[in-house]
């Protein structure tokens, strides 16, 4: 029995047969699952590199799509528009849906006024009907202020035409330095037929640059938007939301811009940015650079350490050595790893790792590897594996003959180029609007005026009576109205004694004292030395020198404007009534007598004042304070407008050439240079603290109002009726 129950038991020899066979199946089973799963993954992550290769050009047609939109809105009716989608012409892969418009009021050049806030979600499409296909949304939220004048003459004059409250226009380089600042509306909107440099310096309030040229921006000053036809360098510690350029981008120093646009290439010697899309190359030579995403139809080259990107795509070579390591990289052409290890490579052509850490988790390279480190290495290629370290076991690359890889290629848009619509500065086409003419004729000074209460309209001398001592009380008679001179008596200002009336007439300004003079002239050049000035629309064939005082005028000059020492002119529109229209004294001007008040009393300018409804008559030209410059026979000449320390200017300011600021300077109010001299080669020049102001303008000046002085018609056809369109909010959803 015992040996027969011994016999019943197989050999151990034969019971290791089949577990040998067991193990042998269940090991190729895991192998099995395991290859379905890295073949699952690999689809997975090669329609994931797909999808975030088309991601960011889908990105950058939306900011393109932003712009249109904007420009769409700076001349809509805004009182009709609605919510829903807004049809796009000429570009099919853009969709516009507008959520909401809501109005508020608010107070905007002294007036109170319906501003619009619109929201839209701008969705562009990427690599359409391919696997690649993707999409982005980006949410825009615009502020929209409309012209008050709807691009409409004023009641009185079809001489008119309509710029941007909020707009500074410069038509040749401009250079901001010292401590410049912009307050009220929503800040500047720079356009500049030319470069601009803002540095060395402290600017503020400056919500976007519009450059024909290139724009450098430095000393941390913060610029919404940049748009430039040339190069954009920002420097030190300066930033901007957006920066779009036909040339090139390079950021230094500690920049952070946040989107970047460029037909050209972009260079990165310091600072940072959230999404860099350009046509050419990318080039990031500091270290500590972090950017976002980079989206380009050149080449990468990365070659600063410490910083890192979360994606890049390119059409051609790719060098980089970040060390982000979930970073992810498609290229047309040869990918080369020189710094920590990446999350996934995807190239038809080759790759070479040089990465002293991490590793490379997903590889997809239709050409050669070769890996010259201990670092790791998973995926498929289809040339030759060479390792520069034969032990290094972690290169775990499937060969594959045939392999080939396929990426989507990168199309970025051409951004538009920036065109800004030049004026016509001209001081002659006022000169028939003027209440007073200044002309130096046969070396006599003679002022004709027009449309004054309390003098008849006429061409009279300014000259001077002997002084009078009536009943006890001296009294000087400088720079009055006579319709004849003593022969002989003209000095060398052109001004001579007069011979009648006998009666002492009106006067054209308070001096110092009334034995003082308050005009003089010499060699083309008109100089004001008094107090004031008479009230109204002043045009003088020449340069004109504001010496001092406190004036109430708009200022007309054939030639050049400076001012020197402490100057305040307000433009008609901005003093207002009582002082343009009862001779109302402003509380910032000191007369020294009650004779001074009394030489005015009675004078105002009837083309300005409706004293039957006691209010300024609508005048586009009552909005400027200073116009510079003026035609004859086709040649331009003069238009250069120069602000000296504590001047103070109130109202429009229009140079036919060029403007600069220097010292303690105010403008409450637009500014316009435009270039129109061809003999005049320098550039603006906004120096020392200069503070341009929209917070307090008073209801009747209207600084998107300006004279209208060539090609004018009755029907006004260069009033534009532009709403201020900015973009004030976005994100991506």
């Amino acid at each position: 029995m015992i040996k027969r129950r011994a016999n019943m038991h197989a050999s151990p020899s034969r019971q290791r047969g089949v577990m040998n066979l067991l193990l042998v199946l269940l090991v190729g089973l895991a192998m099995t699952v395991t290859t379905m799963g890295v073949v699952h993954v690999m689809r997975g992550s090669q329609e994931g590199q797909l999808s975030l290769h088309s991601i960011t050009p889908a990105q950058g047609s939306t900011w393109t799509g932003a712009e249109v939109v904007r420009r769409y809105l700076a001349v809509a009716d805004m009182t009709s528009l609605k919510t829903g989608a807004l049809k796009v012409d000429g570009c099919d892969s853009l969709s516009v849906n507008i959520l909401n418009v809501t109005q508020t009021n608010a107070t905007v050049s002294g007036k109170s006024t319906t501003v619009y806030q619109v929201v839209a979600n701008l969705t562009a499409a990427s690599a359409t009907g391919t696997p690649a296909a993707s999409k982005a949304t980006l949410q825009v939220v615009y502020g929209v202020t409309p012209n008050p004048t709807n691009g409409n003459s004023s009641s009185n004059s079809n001489s008119s035409s309509t710029v941007n409250i909020n707009t500074l226009n410069f038509y040749k380089d401009l250079n901001l330095s010292g401590g410049i600042g912009v307050l009220g509306a929503q800040n500047a909107n720079l356009n500049v037929e030319g470069n601009v440099s803002l540095d060395n310096a402290s600017v503020t309030g400056v919500n976007s640059i519009r450059a024909t040229g290139n724009v450098s921006v430095g000393s941390g000053i913060h610029v919404n938007q940049i748009y430039a036809n040339g190069d954009v360098d920002v420097t030190g510690a300066a930033s901007a939301d957006q920066i779009s350029a036909l040339g090139n981008v390079t950021i230094n120093g500690g920049a952070k811009p946040f989107v970047i646009q460029s037909n050209g290439s972009v260079t990165f010697n310091g600072g940072s940015a959230s999404t860099v899309t350009s046509i050419g190359d990318v080039i990031v030579n500091a270290g500590g650079v972090n950017i976002t995403s980079i989206t380009t139809q050149g080449n990468v080259s990365w070659t600063g350490t410490g910083g890192g990107v979360n994606s890049i795509q390119a059409n051609g070579d790719v060098t980089y050595a970040g060390s982000n390591h979930s970073t992810s990289i498609t290229a047309g052409g040869t990918i080369t790893l020189n710094g920590e290890g990446v999350d996934s490579v995807v190239t038809p052509g080759d790759v070479v790792d040089n990465i002293n850490s991490g590793q490379i988790a997903s590889l997809k390279a239709g050409g050669n590897l070769t890996a010259n480190g201990w670092q790791g290495v998973t995926g498929t290629i289809g040339g030759t594996l060479t390792k520069q370290n034969f032990w290094n076991l972690q290169v775990n690359v499937t060969q594959q003959k045939g392999y080939t890889v396929s990426v989507p290629t990168i199309t970025v848009p051409k951004l538009p180029p920036v065109t800004i619509d030049r004026p016509a500065v001209d001081a002659y086409a006022l000169k028939s609007a003027a209440n007073y003419v200044f002309e130096m004729v046969n070396g006599a000074m003679q002022v004709t005026v027009s449309n004054i209460n309390g003098i008849q309209n006429g061409t009279y001398y300014v000259g001077s009576y002997p002084p009078l001592n009536a009943n006890g009380q001296y009294r000087g008679y400088e720079n009055f109205l006579c319709t004849k001179l003593i022969p002989g008596s003209l000095d060398s200002n052109g001004i001579g004694q007069c011979k009648e009336p006998t009666t002492p007439g009106r006067t054209v300004c308070q001096g110092q004292s009334e034995e003082n003079g308050c005009l003089s002239y010499s060699n083309g050049v008109w100089t004001t030395s008094g107090i004031s000035l008479v009230r109204g629309i002043l045009w003088f064939q020449g340069d004109l020198n504001f010496n001092g005082g406190g004036y109430m005028d708009t200022a007309i000059a054939t030639g050049n404007i400076n001012t020197g020492g402490a100057v305040r002119i307000d433009a008609p529109n901005y003093a207002g009534y009582d002082e343009m229209c009862t001779n109302a004294t402003p509380s910032w001007l000191t007369l020294h007598d009650t004779t001074q008040k009394q030489d005015f009393d009675g004078l105002y300018p009837t083309n300005l004042c409706d004293t039957t409804k006691q209010q300024l008559i609508d005048n586009a030209i009552g909005n400027v304070a200073l116009l510079a410059g003026g035609y004859v026979n086709g040649t331009f000449s003069g238009g250069t407008i120069n602000l000296g320390a504590k001047s103070v200017v109130n109202g429009s300011v229009m140079a036919g050439s060029t403007f600069n600021t220097g010292g303690d300077t105010s403008v409450n109010g637009s500014i316009t240079a435009a270039a129109q001299n061809p003999n005049d080669t320098s550039s603006n020049q906004l120096s020392g603290k200069t503070t341009i102001d929209f917070s307090q303008l008073p209801g009747t000046y209207h600084p998107g109002t300006v004279p209208c002085m060539q090609g004018c018609t009755s029907s006004n056809p260069n009033s534009s009726g532009s709403n201020t369109s900015t973009i004030t909010w976005t994100r991506y959803l």
